[in-house]
């Protein structure tokens, strides 16, 4: 071929590129004709919640005639683009009804946003309405009003509150000048929540801000996490076994992330307790030999001599990972949901003590001694508030964040360990980063620790992989799959069950071949893991064997097979390992034994766990749930190692043929990427989120003014099974102020004095109706209750009734958050 003809064809290959990339925007901005109505559309606005006022306890007159009702609200956010009220009606609707209910918003200079009139016989009570305007591009900090206006006729309202709870929100009631009697009202808040839709100039401003507040934690942490495998990837044996630069980064951050918590274990059980100082110590002597090993080896050749497309394709996926996730969580300060609440306390005892939780129990923050739990994740969170002095959910955010934009790299890692081939793992981490549901979605429950585990499992079955299947120098390296199954173990224990099977399976599949060396590496993770199983069995969790008896807990997440676009890779993947067998091309193709191998593990672990399905006992200690959740691993890596060998295939093949493979690809990747990004970036279930950024100022103000030894009531739930949870900025409260609660951190079930008092507490708690009820006081007295934190969620305790309750004094209230002291009975009396 001549050098004219290559620059033919590598023009042709442009075009294709552009073709496809314009052709997906293109049907974008049609509407997407003729896509399947069981694909979510690849984009979509992305909306958030603005303002929000949740509580309501009465409604105002239906505004009718020269009667309206006027609300005043100030915008968070710039984008502000819908407004969702309540409605509330007298009776039913009825067909020759005429009246009309009409609302404005308006901004201050007078200027008419949207009016929209609506007839009032099609409106019914406690209907939810959604009044949308054009998006206000500059709408942060700018104040609003939204008039409600009616017929004559009109019997519709909206649903309030009659306690003041926002700043820079009012609520008045007018008339016509000709009007005497002005109709009155106790309400001072309506029911409503404001939506901003996200630009993308807002979005890329958002992002800036967002690697400011984050921007020193991650760098931290990357030091941190790489620096233990930078030191032992300069052993002699391990120096030259990992020739993909991205790779080797890969490998050294999953044994940093595993030597960490092995260290924090084996150090406690000595009796030594990590602090500021000695930790500091730690990551300041490694820096300084990684520098000096690479000043006295320096190698002459060239730093990006070992760079190709594929690792600066990498590298953006990395960065793009990492700009959705962040901006996922743009608009918070706790991380969501129970699950967080729990890392959080064990965070703040491990950072205080300086130990692992299994030496100290959870003193001082709750009185409880046993720990039946991992906490390989928690080493890292506790070095990490050690070494930077950060707030506990700053850096569980950012920490998190980080970590689930890491996992793409672990897994390019992974798919190069088990294939050689970069384009496996660069198919697979972009899967991983961008359209797959998991692991994304663990932000949303605060995963923290199955994340870790799974950061650490791609990398741990490439070298298993390798042991049993590879060439004879990666014998020696069965240590590094002892340290690895360790760090599993001590990270998150269902991870590490799902793992032990794969190891069994490929040394089945590969004829026993290199049995020994498994069975070293098994043989010294048992005995670094002897202390911490005896301790296990020791205080195993009776919940456990309670959990396996729940009726959906072993049941099939079907909402998560049916999130995105995971079910059509699920069957993409399926039919392409189905269309290998049946044609028989397994036989000759060496790069099948991989695919096979996922396969076959994920479907005995899947069937392993589908005991109630098929009719045997199911395993007390993992379900379908925490499975599937997982699967977005072996799914990435059966379809990264297919779409590599479809690749090569197509590069053997004539040019016409492989334009039309650039064009397919590349529209294909396009609409996944496209998808991907809208998808990451409105991960997190605003059903989740229970503290919001109020929260932080009224849980400052109670630990700066409410006595150490006081026990504070919190709003609740039943969260699982029998477990409860504080259901609003409350579920906080123990980690961050070391107060008591009526309701601590889910960890409060491994004590059974603590079981006693919490469960009885809130099931009478959810019966009171009454909190205006004096009796209530003297009952929460009783219960040895001094105090009650509201949050802004807000729960089953009403703040407006407690404000009339002779028995309780608000001691503070901003922004729809509350702290209550009870009287004594003296007071009480007065």
């Amino acid at each position: 071929m001549s050098r004219v003809e290559g620059l033919e064809i590598k023009w042709l290959r442009w075009l294709a590129i552009l073709l496809g990339v314009g052709l997906v925007l293109l049907w974008d901005w049609a509407g997407e004709p003729g896509r399947p109505s069981t694909l979510t559309p690849i984009t979509n606005p992305l909306l958030a919640t603005d303002v929000a006022q949740g509580r309501l306890n009465t409604v105002p007159p239906a505004p009718a005639g020269d009667v309206q009702i006027t609300y005043r609200f100030v915008a968070q956010q710039n984008g502000l683009h819908e407004i969702e009220l309540l409605l509330a009606r007298n009776g039913d609707p009825n067909p020759d009804e005429n009246g009309r209910f009409t609302l404005t918003l308006s901004d201050t200079q007078g200027n008419q946003l949207t009016t929209q009139s609506l007839p009032t016989r099609q409106l019914r009570h406690n209907q939810p309405f959604v009044l949308r305007f054009p998006v206000q591009a500059d709408s942060a900090g700018r104040p609003y009003q939204l008039t409600l206006s009616g017929s004559n006729d009109n019997r519709v309202t909206v649903w309030g509150y009659t306690v003041d709870l926002l700043a820079d929100t009012g609520l008045t009631l007018t008339s016509g000048p000709l009007r005497d009697d002005v109709p009155e009202t106790a309400v001072q808040e309506l029911h409503f929540t404001s939506r901003y839709q996200l630009a993308w100039g807002d979005g890329l401003r958002r992002l800036g801000t967002l690697l400011g507040q984050y921007g020193a934690l991650m760098l931290l942490a990357l030091l941190f996490l790489l620096l233990p495998g930078a030191l032992l990837l300069q052993l002699q044996s391990l120096r030259h076994k990992f020739s993909d630069p991205l790779a080797k980064v890969g490998v050294m951050l999953v044994l940093g992330t595993a030597v960490w918590p092995i260290t924090w274990y084996l150090f406690s059980l000595l009796g030594g307790r990590f602090s500021s100082l000695l930790l500091w110590i730690l990551v300041a002597s490694g820096s300084l030999l990684i520098i000096y090993r690479h000043l006295v080896t320096r190698s002459p050749r060239h730093p990006f001599k070992n760079l190709h497309r594929e690792h600066l394709a990498l590298a953006a996926i990395l960065l793009l990972g990492l700009a959705v996730r962040l901006l996922a969580v743009r608009d918070l300060v706790f991380p969501p949901w129970v699950d967080s609440v729990r890392h959080g306390l064990i965070t703040a005892v491990m950072s205080q003590s300086g130990q692992t939780v299994t030496q100290t129990g959870y003193a001082p923050f709750l009185p409880i001694e046993r720990f039946p739990y991992h906490y390989g994740f928690h080493t890292i969170s506790s070095s990490l508030v050690l070494l930077g002095g950060w707030e506990i959910p700053h850096l569980l955010l950012g920490l998190g964040q980080l970590l689930n934009a890491l996992l793409p790299l672990t897994v390019y890692a992974g798919g190069w360990l088990l294939t050689g081939q970069r384009r496996t793992g660069l198919i697979a981490a972009f899967l991983v980063a961008l359209p797959l549901f998991f692991p994304a979605y663990y932000a949303t429950w605060g995963r923290y620790t199955q994340l870790t585990a799974m950061l650490l499992m791609p990398v741990l079955l490439g070298l298993t992989w390798r042991l049993l299947r590879g060439a004879r120098g990666w014998r020696s390296a069965w240590w590094l799959v002892a340290l690895l199954a360790v760090g599993l173990f001590l990270t998150h224990f269902r991870v590490f069950v799902f793992y032990v099977p794969f190891a069994g399976l490929v040394w089945l599949l590969s004829g026993g071949r290199n049995g020994r060396f498994l069975w070293l590496a098994t043989g010294l993770s048992i005995l670094i893991l002897a202390p911490q199983i005896f301790y296990l069995f020791q205080n195993s969790n009776p919940g456990v064997a309670l959990a396996a008896r729940a009726p959906d807990y072993t049941s099939f997440p079907t909402s998560y097979y049916t999130a995105g676009w995971d079910r059509t890779f699920l069957w993409m993947a399926g039919g392409l390992v189905l269309w290998i067998y049946l044609t028989g091309f397994w036989r000759w193709r060496v790069w099948t034994a991989l695919p096979t191998a996922l396969t076959i593990w994920s479907f005995l672990v899947f069937l392993a766990l589908s005991g109630n399905y098929l009719g045997f006992a199911a395993l007390p200690l993992v379900n379908l749930n925490s499975y599937y959740i997982t699967t977005f691993l072996p799914l990435a890596l059966v379809l990264g190692s297919i779409g590599s060998a479809f690749w090569g295939w197509l590069r053997r093949q004539a040019e016409p043929l492989r334009l039309a493979g650039i064009l397919l690809a590349t529209v294909v990747g396009t609409a996944v990427t496209l998808f991907g990004i809208q998808q990451q970036i409105g991960i997190i279930n605003p059903q989740t989120i229970l503290a919001q950024p109020a929260d932080v100022a009224a849980l400052a103000w109670l630990d700066e003014n409410v006595p150490e030894e006081a026990t504070v009531a919190v709003n609740s739930w039943l969260w699982l099974l029998n477990a409860w949870s504080g259901s609003d900025g409350g579920a906080w409260l123990v980690p961050l102020t070391g107060r008591q609660s009526s309701t601590p951190p889910a960890d409060y079930t491994y004590s059974k004095a603590l079981v006693e008092f919490v469960r009885p507490f809130n099931e009478e708690l959810t019966k009171i109706t009454d909190w205006r009820d004096p009796e209530t006081a003297v009952w929460l007295q009783e219960q040895g209750i001094t105090h009650i934190f509201i949050g802004a969620k807000g729960g089953q305790m009403d703040p407006a009734e407690l404000l009339q309750n002779p028995g309780v004094t608000s001691v503070y209230g901003r922004n729809g958050t509350f702290i209550f002291e009870l009287k004594t009975a003296t007071n009480f009396a007065d």
